[in-house]
């Protein structure tokens, strides 16, 4: 037990001493979340709508007054329903709720038409709320996406440090001459980096609260399992890349330009149906597709089944946990 605090110790300590992981893995995500957190922070909010009407039922459109005086409150628009003609009052210049309004106009004028002209709609649309999770608001979509990049930065850029650069200075061979076994080794780096992990996500999730009124639906248990399964499947990945590309400083720039796909092919910042058919079929197979998924549904954002996170989260995590032990062998097997 000695032994593995000794090795979890150290490898903490060199997961701050490195500073390209710890800018990836702390100071990029949060640099990032400060951003899109100022520029989406006041989006994802309801329209605030009214209408001022006598004659028609228009409730489905907002709050109705009799009269322009009655009206309270903010809104970000008022429709004045007269006889002959429909007057708007827009009371926001944010780009964010212009398109939302425009609909509203254009709906509110159908509505307003048929009923003018007295025509009965072919088909009766009748609304009934889903208790599910909470819809995701762009802020929300950027939160989840921080964390999740947060989590592959301390996985890839924390393994490929360790395994290439202790290679290169030979360490890895002096390793070899002491009582610490490969299991030891590779466990105590794991258990550092997911460490690390749930450090780098409270971090980010206070910063969203404190700045940004963030609201989460948390269930910890799931977000600890998303986590740890993340953080596995992300280690695995960096060790892989360590065996394929030898030299340190070859690895680390691999592991910048996969980083950056990652990050705008996987759904992160932007859903994946954004995104060309062919680039669609390229996310299915990154791993942070999966991991930016069920840190989502832990949160309470993410709409799916718990059967099929479940499954993702097994797959994450038996992948990750089988290839990052043979991988990481394979390495330090080389080094005999």
């Amino acid at each position: 037990m000695s032994e593995f605090f000794s090795l979890f110790s150290a490898m903490w300590k060199e997961s701050w001493r490195d500073r390209i992981a710890t800018f990836f893995s702390v100071a990029f995500p949060v640099m990032f979340l400060l951003i899109f957190g100022f520029i989406f922070g006041g989006s994802g909010e309801s329209v605030k709508t009214a209408v001022v009407t006598v004659e028609y039922d228009l409730s489905d459109f907002g709050d109705v007054y009799s009269s322009l005086e009655e009206v309270e409150g903010y809104y970000h628009e008022v429709a004045v329903v007269e006889r002959d003609r429909i007057v708007f009052i827009r009371n926001t210049t944010d780009e964010y709720y212009q398109s939302l309004l425009d609909s509203w106009e254009m709906s509110l004028k159908t509505k307003v038409e048929r009923l003018f002209n007295r025509l009965n709609p072919v088909i009766v649309v009748k609304k009934k709320p889903l208790e599910t999770t909470r819809q995701l608001t762009a802020f929300d979509y950027t939160l989840t996406g921080v964390i999740a990049i947060s989590l592959l930065s301390i996985g890839l850029f924390g393994t490929v440090d360790v395994f290439s650069h202790y290679r290169e200075r030979g360490f890895l061979k002096r390793l070899r001459a002491t009582p610490v076994g490969n299991f030891s080794f590779v466990f105590g780096l794991v258990s550092a980096r997911m460490a690390y992990g749930i450090l780098s996500t409270t971090i980010i999730m206070v910063l969203g609260v404190l700045l940004f009124k963030a609201k989460y639906e948390l269930n910890v248990l799931l977000f600890l399992l998303s986590v740890v399964s993340s953080v596995l499947c992300f280690i695995a990945f960096g060790a892989l890349v360590s065996i394929l590309f030898k030299k340190s400083e070859v690895a680390t720039q691999v592991s910048v330009i996969l980083f950056t796909i990652m990050m705008f092919l996987s759904g992160v910042y932007f859903p994946i149906s954004f995104l060309p058919d062919y680039l669609r079929t390229v996310a299915l197979f990154l791993p942070v597709k999966y991991g930016v998924e069920v840190i989502r549904y832990s949160l309470g954002f993410e709409i799916f089944t718990f059967t099929r996170y479940l499954f993702a989260v097994s797959i994450m995590f038996g992948a990750g946990l089988v290839f990052v032990f043979y991988t990481s062998s394979l390495i330090l097997r080389k080094e005999d």
